[in-house]
């Protein structure tokens, strides 16, 4: 087969006359054949033979009989001006026979040349499509009755800026077109799919404290505080306003948060729904349990009882600042705590040696514990449900709390000492 205008086994456009040769003969079985002729054409999906590109009526080679001889040359004038749209074209014959029978026969056909053209999956609100194709080639597309083009760069992808969104749009077809006279032509199409959530979060691990556990009696709960923790949040690409509900993947949150030992972690799968029944993809957070911890909070550094007189007789003097101490306890519920203090003699600034004549003691009503070099406990307590912090000075008074028992007799002077404060979990006898 030979042909005008075609290049590398291609016909073209221009192409006007395809030269036909065959050799041998054809034989019908049962029927003898009325007409035999050479065709070219195409064939649409609703055509049952297909459609002509001859433009000239071929010449019936049919003489009657049930064999035809097929050594000859045939040439056909053709259109091929329609190229692109025709596509696969075949080159092939038609008979009829003497009983009606109509037959269509392919013995070769030019098939669309691929051009590898893709499209990536658009959604609502894309603004540009993308993809590849062959470097150079123009790509094209109508949206809501705009045509948009672009040129495939050398790194072989597209982009095609759109002016307004996708939106209510349901599908987009692409078109690629290489070479003009080959027909190089090829369309993708995709639907336009709505975005899923997007979720993310402020830190992907977060600490757990008894007191957090505590306040948290039910999955939902559990799944509140992580969200607000981790700070996770989801948004709907498409719709500013759709409101959201988070989920775990696990279940029983409650209970893997009690069995964890201390400072030992799990990994819990948040994600998100929408009122408009959209799902985000889950992110993972590790959740850490701490060991609660006892401390102080508030600690008083300096004591001062100003300037005293000496006293005539025995006397209890309050210091001039108030002491302020608390505890801060985040271990669990009714765990215990115990707060001892001691003091040391306290001794003049001024004259090496001298120690002042009385001590500092804690009063508690009407008993009085020496301080000096020996622990007393001055309170103990436990842990409250919801209560981290309590302030062990809160019911200090004249008659209770740490005071100067001072002596007659005692030498003017300036006298200082340490105080010791010391918070335990167990008692010290």
């Amino acid at each position: 087969m030979t042909a005008n205008y075609a290049d590398q086994g291609r016909i073209s456009t221009k192409t006007t006359t395809i030269t036909l040769t065959f050799s041998g003969s054809l034989f019908a079985n049962s029927s003898e054949i009325k007409t035999l002729y050479y065709d070219v054409f195409y064939k649409q999906a609703t055509e049952e033979f297909g459609t002509s590109l001859v433009t000239k009526t071929p010449t019936n080679m049919a003489t009657g009989s049930s064999t035809v001889s097929m050594n000859t040359s045939k040439t056909l004038t053709v259109d091929m001006s329609k190229l692109k749209d025709n596509l696969p074209v075949y080159i092939g014959f038609r008979l009829t026979t003497v009983k009606g029978e109509t037959s269509t026969y392919r013995l070769a056909v030019f098939n669309r040349i691929s051009l590898n053209t893709t499209l990536n999956t658009p959604t609502t609100t894309d603004t540009t499509l993308t993809g590849t194709g062959i470097a150079g080639n123009t790509v094209s597309t109508t949206i809501n009755g705009k045509s948009y083009t672009a040129t495939i760069g050398s790194d072989g992808k597209y982009e095609i800026k759109l002016n307004d969104g996708l939106s209510g749009v349901t599908s987009v077809t692409v078109t690629q077109t290489g070479e003009a006279d080959y027909g190089e032509s090829e369309s993708v199409t995709k639907d336009v799919t709505i975005p899923p959530l997007t979720i993310k979060s402020s830190s992907t691990a977060v600490n757990l404290s008894v007191s957090d556990l505590a306040a948290l009696t039910s999955d939902s709960d559990a799944v509140n505080w992580l969200v607000k923790q981790a700070g996770v949040v989801a948004t709907n690409p498409s719709n500013a306003n759709d409101t959201m509900t988070y989920h775990a993947s696990e279940s029983g949150l409650v209970a893997l948060f009690k069995g964890l030992a201390d400072n030992q972690s799990t990994t819990v799968h948040i994600y998100a729904t929408s009122a408009s029944d959209l799902t985000s993809d889950k992110i993972a957070l590790q959740v850490t349990k701490l060991a609660g911890t006892l401390s102080f909070g508030q600690l008083t550094t300096n004591m001062s009882f100003g300037d005293l007189k000496v006293p005539l007789t025995p006397q209890v003097y309050q210091p001039t600042n108030p002491l302020a101490i608390s505890v801060t306890d985040t271990r669990a519920t009714g765990a215990k705590w115990y707060l001892y203090v001691s003091v040391t003699p306290l001794t003049s600034t001024t004259v090496s040696g001298r120690t002042l004549k009385g001590d500092l003691v804690y009063r508690d009503g009407s008993a009085q514990t020496v301080l000096t070099n020996q622990a007393t406990l001055v309170q103990q307590g436990q842990k409250v449900a919801g209560t981290t912090d309590t302030v062990v000075t809160d019911d200090w008074s004249t008659t209770k709390g740490i005071g100067l028992s001072a002596q007659p007799g005692i030498y003017a002077d300036t006298y200082q000492g340490t105080l010791s404060w010391t918070l335990s979990d167990t008692p010290d006898k």
